[in-house]
Parts: C-alpha cells; structure tokens; sequence
C-alpha cells in the first residue's frame, strides 16, 4: 500500500467541500487515487456522516470501482485511521506556537484562519465524536490530543499578545479566556445547528473568526485597538 500523502492545508478537502457535486471531479483530477479516495470519504463523511457513507458510495464519489478502493483500503475503518493520521498531521501544522515577536495580530490571524480551515475540513470528526468513539476508539484520543493541543495554542497567542502589548489581560485569566476562545471556535457549529441557524461553510466561518476576536477586544491595549476591530469588521456579515 503506498504511503499516505499530506493534504496541503486541507486544499483539496476544502475546494471538494465548497464545489457543488457536479464539479467535484474536476476537482480531484491528481493521479493519486488513495489521496483522492480519502478526499471523497472527508466530503461524505462531513455531509452525510461516516454511518450513513458506504464504501460503495466513496467508490462511486471517487469515481472507481469498489474492487479498486479494496485495493487501497479493506475496510472503511482503514479510511477512518487514515483520516485521522491526516487530522493529526495537519493538526501539529496548525497548533505551532507562535514566534512571539512584534507581528502577533498577524500570527493569530493566521492561526484562525488555518484553525476554522481544519475544523471545517475534518467537521465531521467535531461534529459526530460521540458517536464515532464506540465504532473507533482512536478517535476518541485524536480530539482528545487536539481539544488539549487547541487550549495551549489559544493560551500561548495570548501571551504573545500580552507580552506585545496588545492585550491588557491578567496571567490568571488567560486560560479561561483561551478556553472560551476554543469553545466558540469548535462548538460554534453545533450551536447554529441546534438554534435552526442554516448557512454555508463560509458564513459559518466568517461567524466564528468575528466572534473569537471580537471576545479579545475587551483586553486590547487602546493603541492596539484599531487593529483588531478592523479584523471584526473583516468578518462581520
């Protein structure tokens, strides 16, 4: 079997995400069918959920023939491990520490913007945990290492952010302030869901991105301030 292939920022999930389905196979045109096996899998498993997705149906997304896929991956669960490999990996990419120097708005930007790219491209793993646990107890400790991996990086941005003087905000507030910060950026979704809020992957990211920085403006220094009420107006819809 060949080795699993990094996606680059999650490019080719997000671009299958965002085409409607007639255009999904102009967008996995690369030769690399265990890549595109797994990218069609993501697409499923985010619009239908991994127990409703056959792997009849990932062959058919992916354009090949059952035996084909068997060929790549015997079970569905060898699907499931690969994904995860994959959200792990990109996971380590997004939850890098920040350098700490004077361009920290610009870093945390950064991170939130590759943070909603993860969790909008792996939702599924976010939004059905509890139910995935009990078929893949891997899961279980994938979102585990994530979720403690995502309250250090809010934390570690804050600091960096406080230490430049663009947060006013006391050493003793900032886990909670981080763990809020994580708590709109992955339960945001399931919020909208269950309050009957409909919208497309990019209003809901947009939503996200307003609100995490919109919660810091409280704590911002006032010569700091212009900067991060612009980034609220960016994402205001």
């Amino acid at each position: 079997m060949p080795p699993p292939a990094r996606f680059s920022s999650c490019a080719e999930v997000r671009a299958a995400n965002q085409a409607d389905r007639s255009e999904r196979r102009d967008v996995m045109t690369r030769p690399d069918t265990r890549t595109r096996i797994l990218v069609s899998s993501l697409v499923l498993f985010n619009e239908h959920g991994e127990p409703n997705t056959t792997t009849n149906d990932i062959a058919d997304e992916t354009d090949i023939s059952p035996g084909n896929l068997h060929y790549h991956f015997r079970r569905k669960s060898d699907i499931v491990e690969a994904l995860l490999a994959e959200f792990q990996a990109d996971a380590r990419t997004v939850l890098q520490a920040p350098t700490g120097d004077e361009s920290a708005i610009d870093e945390f930007w950064g991170f939130l913007q590759l943070l909603i790219e993860l969790l909008a491209a792996y939702r599924f793993l976010i939004r059905d945990t509890e139910t995935l646990v009990d078929t893949y107890p891997k899961v279980n400790r994938a979102v585990k290492g994530f979720v403690t991996g995502l309250l250090g990086a809010f934390e570690l941005h804050i600091h960096a952010m406080q230490r430049n003087h663009i947060l006013g905000i006391d050493d003793a507030d900032v886990p909670g302030v981080g763990r809020s910060l994580a708590l709109v950026a992955v339960f945001s979704e399931r919020l909208d869901t269950m309050s009957g809020v409909a919208s497309g992957i990019e209003h809901a990211a947009s939503r996200i991105a307003e609100t995490t920085i919109r919660m810091l403006l409280p704590y911002t220094e006032p010569d700091a301030a212009g900067p991060l009420q612009a980034l609220v107006e960016r994402y205001r819809r």
